[in-house]
């Protein structure tokens, strides 16, 4: 497959477009699981599972990020599988991931056509991991409280 030559503004659309939805994806996994947390905590009373409890919300509040993590990447991957060169999904999605968590080996390298896109794949990546470290403190500051305020020298 040949990727598709995309002139800088293409590629700053194209870049926008995909991080915005790329945001809604990440907002609205974390929007739909906080009523889910309310249900948890009802099946889960703290009295009777005080460390279960813990472990259960981490454990949603984690694969809940890891879910709207992964849909992103599988989009950003889908992405530069059709506008770039890359051989195959594997290799776009290694490309994607590798991008998007900002790690950047630089073992496969996009021509000046899509590396604009790369860049919003990074700031995407940015973002959603802030959100998602916004996310966990919050849930951690609801199950552990008492943990949180108590004085270190006590």
């Amino acid at each position: 497959m040949t990727g598709t030559e995309l002139s800088d503004l293409q590629q700053i659309l194209l870049g926008t477009g995909l991080l915005t939805l790329s945001a809604i994806i990440h907002v609205t996994a974390v929007a739909l699981s906080v009523p889910l947390f309310g249900r948890l905590a009802e099946r889960l009373p703290e009295e009777e599972w005080p460390r279960f409890r813990i472990v259960a919300f981490l454990a949603f509040a984690v694969f809940v990020l890891v879910f709207a993590h992964t849909l992103q990447v599988w989009t950003w991957a889908a992405c530069f599988l059709a506008i770039t060169e890359l051989p195959d999904l594997s290799t776009s999605f290694y490309f994607a991931t590798v991008t998007y968590t900002t790690l950047g080996y630089g073992d496969i390298v996009l021509g000046p056509d899509a590396r604009i896109v790369a860049t919003f794949c990074a700031i995407t990546g940015l973002l959603t991991f802030g959100i998602s470290t916004a996310f966990l403190i919050g849930v951690l500051a609801r199950i552990l409280p008492n943990v949180f305020s108590k004085d270190p020298k006590a």
